[in-house]
């Protein structure tokens, strides 16, 4: 039996979601490595004990795998973020496509095991990500005086260390951060008993925005785009990071919706209106829910700016989808769902069993919540997935984004 503290030697034969290696032993247990790699023979030191596997940290590397690269960050490790810069991107872009496969048996049942449509690696995998949020991390002194330093949460996610620039950042994020922190909005937040985050937005037109703490109303909104064509985003409201992937998962979305024989479209967890500005094809019906006010407001001019009949609801999707479902023809329906990383609430699932929209798109950036929610959804046979794919929305990190088809079986 493995006990803390224990040193062995392994051979990792798997990556699993969330970055960590897989060490099978003869006699059993699994043990996860963090930053290991596909075919590294390592000496691990058992760090944890859990009920049905074991953690371990990395001591030696004996052999290293053939995927293995030297890492591009100093912070790459200790830093929360990143899960796979020791890998190179082919074996990352691969690990993630196993992943979703295996979760989606695993947690969603699937008897037959799914197989991917689409497959879209990142363009870059580094300065991608057009949105940094940086925590307070302590006072620093200058000849100017003393202002808030700002970074990232470690491994430990407990404590944080000052960031003075991320490599998956956009390079106008890391040119402004500095500028940012002795502005003079900026050091009117370090003097506040409890110092805000500082978040910094790099839009489509070049330009780079920042705040601290909540994003203001009253600010002139961003400039982003759909297939080419400008689309207006609150600066505090909900955009995808990467510009270049996200254009792609639309265009994929929309080539999906094309020769649907829907008359509806019910656009849940709407934001700014996004999927129903990427789905060009002509509704009888377009129906928005969305929460965020301001974005609801957004999606309201952004649509009338293409002359897209729309309803907008400023409500949550489990307080509207059901009403919404009711007065519409199940079989011309096809509902679009963009949740958060936590997944739908169980409402919003009951709504779409009870309501039986005859299509569903269900776009996710946790394969986790997904396989759980899939699982509510197809484990009765009510919904079958019609295809599947997956977009690298984040390199480097454990994170990527999914698309679900979903047809109301007969």
């Amino acid at each position: 039996m493995l006990e803390l503290g224990q040193l062995i030697k392994v051979t990792i034969s798997d990556i699993a979601f969330g970055g960590d290696g897989v060490a099978r032993l003869d006699e059993g247990p699994v043990i996860f490595v963090p930053f290991s790699a596909l075919g590294d023979v390592l000496n691990v030191e058992i760090s944890e004990q859990k009920k049905s596997y074991f953690r371990a940290v990395i001591r030696e590397i004996l052999v290293p795998g053939s995927q293995r690269i030297e890492p591009y960050c100093l912070h790459f490790g200790r830093c929360g973020g990143c899960a796979y810069q020791h890998l190179d991107y082919p074996a990352e872009f691969a690990a993630k496509q196993k992943q979703l496969l295996d979760l989606l048996q695993r947690i969603g049942g699937f008897s037959t095991p799914l197989s991917l449509e689409y497959s879209f690696p990142a363009p870059e995998i580094y300065g991608y990500r057009n949105k940094l949020r940086l925590e307070p991390s302590e006072p620093e002194r200058d000849e100017s005086g003393v202002h808030m330093a700002y970074g990232y949460c470690l491994k430990d996610r407990k404590n944080f260390f000052t960031v003075k620039e991320c490599p998956l950042a956009q390079p106008i994020l890391n040119q402004t951060l500095n500028k940012a922190i002795r502005s003079p909005w900026g050091r009117q937040n370090a003097k506040k008993p409890v110092p805000g985050a500082m978040t910094l937005r790099a839009s489509s037109d070049g330009l780079c925005h920042y705040y601290f703490g909540r994003a203001p109303v009253n600010v002139t909104w961003l400039k982003e785009k759909i297939h080419g064509q400008e689309v207006s985003v609150p600066l505090g409201s909900f955009w995808q990071v990467n510009s270049a992937v996200a254009d792609e998962l639309l265009k994929k979305v929309s080539e999906w919706a094309e020769p649907l024989p829907v008359e509806n479209l019910v656009d849940a967890y709407s934001g700014v209106g996004t999927f129903s500005l990427a789905i060009t094809r002509p509704f009888r019906e377009r129906i928005l829910i969305e929460s965020d006010g301001q974005a609801g407001d957004a999606a309201s001019l952004n649509l009338s700016a293409r002359s897209y009949g729309c309803q907008i609801i400023k409500d949550t999707t489990e307080h509207a989808l059901p009403k919404v479902l009711k007065s519409m023809k199940a079989a011309q329906t096809l509902v679009v769902l963009d949740p958060p990383r936590t997944g739908c609430q169980e409402k919003v699932l009951q709504s779409l069993l009870k309501g039986k929209p005859a299509h569903v798109f269900y776009i996710s950036c946790n394969p986790a919540t997904l396989a759980r929610d899939l699982k509510k959804l197809c484990g009765e046979g009510k919904y079958q997935v019609k295809r599947l794919a997956l977009f690298d929305m984040f390199p480097r990190t454990a994170h990527f984004e999914t698309v679900v088809e979903l047809s109301r079986q007969p």
